[in-house]
């Protein structure tokens, strides 16, 4: 098995890592379709404009877009030649903080925006928030039709619990695990399906010699925690584009409780490390043996793939992650779709790229096989060639088959207006918890009361 495959780009998850930045307007009374909403109808507005790719047909209709997915100039120029009425002009991000920082920026200058903009589905809630609505309904331009081309989680995702429609939903971050097959079978430890025996293992493996642990808990893993509430049924955070003045945030179930008290203990008990993650040292013990699973986004195979230092004769494999129950939903961890902003130039022409741009078998492709995305297009999904994609890093398994059911089972998350900040609060929280073992009930009452007053402050009410 060949462990020195090309590195892919750091920015897989597409979304997964990088948080919004506070540039919610001041909530204030939108319809529930989206409220007032500039749509323009310049064709030539973009024609001067610079792109990051090479526009090959002259004299043709320009649509700007920002975006940071990985190969994506292949993605804009199987758009462009497949196209004669309208060119795509990229222009490469960095990462979604950059993207939302410049976005924020050219809203307050009311210009300089791009006509679509990438972005996780995290970050999406922050732009409908206010009076001023920064991204179109796409279903005035028909976006209905595509419903049923994607998951519903991914759906559910762009219309951030209104009859609008936000955006076209293009990746996601199944949640699995993925594990060190050699290291549970020298140990002769079965590869856990639940988190009572994900902690029996753990326990199981150090009494038979093993010197690392079975996995990690990490305080600042923002959305890998929410999926963990999420197995509980806990939705922590509420937020409805219908309802933009109000957001729920609930710290304080017994889900919540349960599932950090589980982790406090599996860490007081060394049976789990507690690194921070994207780090080098985390990066380092995925891939030395360090640890013996790893519970995440399905794009973390990414990564892992891409750094050096793998043990030699390591065997890796990937499996559903562990669940509590038989009633345990299907979860996911990050994911970002494309939309069309208030600032386009056209906004129906921008509309239909939108909706066009990955709606097509070669574009796909090149998002799963290139960009390394895990995709929402249904058709994608079923087809053969995906699901029997034998991969190499995985000793040849059938990873698309385990991810996909997982995919197509996730119903969608709330985020909200603010999500940068309560992330970075609830990183706080989980580390006093985890990491330093503080009692979880009292934690996580002040966790909700300063994300309550938080929300308050900026002018929500709190339900």
């Amino acid at each position: 098995m060949n462990k020195k495959l090309p590195k892919m780009l750091a920015l897989i998850a597409a979304g997964c890592m990088t948080m919004s930045v506070g540039a919610c307007s001041s909530p204030g009374a939108p319809s529930a379709s989206g409220g007032s909403q500039t749509v323009s109808n310049d064709a030539s507005a973009n024609d001067n404009a610079k792109c990051q790719n090479t526009v090959k047909k002259d004299g043709v209709e320009k649509v700007t877009i920002w975006a940071w997915y990985p190969a994506f100039d292949k993605i804009v120029d199987n758009f462009n030649d497949t196209h004669d009425d309208v060119q795509l002009c990229w222009t490469k991000m960095p990462d979604g903080m950059t993207t939302y920082q410049k976005f924020s920026t050219a809203i307050k200058a009311k210009s300089g925006g791009p006509d679509i903009i990438q972005l996780g589905y995290d970050a999406m809630p922050q732009y409908v928030s206010g009076v001023e609505q920064h991204l179109i309904d796409l279903k005035q331009f028909g976006a209905e039709k595509i419903k049923s081309d994607y998951t519903e989680g991914g759906w559910n995702s762009v219309t951030l619990g209104s009859d609008a429609v936000y955006g076209v939903p293009v990746d996601a971050g199944p949640f699995v695990m993925m594990y060190r097959k050699d290291i549970f079978d020298k140990y002769d430890v079965k590869v856990p399906t639940t988190w009572a025996e994900y902690e029996q293992a753990g326990k199981e493996l150090r009494e038979k010699g093993f010197e690392g642990h079975i996995g990690n808990f990490e305080a600042n893993g923002t959305g890998w925690n929410l999926a963990l509430f999420a197995q509980k049924t806990d939705d922590v955070y509420s937020y409805s584009a219908s309802n933009p003045e109000q957001v729920s945030i609930n710290f304080e179930s017994e889900g919540v409780k349960s599932v950090l008290e589980y982790w406090q203990r599996l860490a007081k008990e060394d049976v789990v490390a507690t690194d921070d993650s994207f780090t080098a040292e985390w990066y380092k013990k995925i891939v030395d043996g360090s640890y013996a699973s790893y519970v995440s986004a399905s794009w973390v195979t990414g990564y892992i793939k891409g750094v050096s230092g793998a043990e030699e004769g390591s065997v890796w494999q990937v499996t559903k992650a562990p669940v509590w129950d038989d009633s345990t939903p299907a979860v996911n961890y990050g994911g970002s779709g494309i939309a069309v902003t208030d600032q386009a130039k056209h906004t129906e022409k921008a509309a239909q790229v939108a909706m066009e741009l990955f709606q097509d078998d070669k574009a796909q492709e090149i998002a799963v096989t290139d960009s390394g995305l895990f995709p929402t297009w249904v058709k994608k999904l079923d087809s053969d060639a995906f699901k029997n994609y034998e991969d190499e890093f995985f000793n040849n398994q059938k990873v698309n088959a385990v991810l996909a059911e997982t995919a197509q089972g996730y119903q969608g998350y709330e985020y909200l207006p603010f999500q940068t900040y309560a992330f970075d609060e609830q990183t706080k929280a989980f580390t006093k918890a985890v990491k330093d073992g503080e009692d979880v009930s009292s934690t996580m009452t002040a966790l909700d009361k300063t994300l309550s007053d938080y929300a308050t402050q900026q002018g929500f009410t709190v339900k």
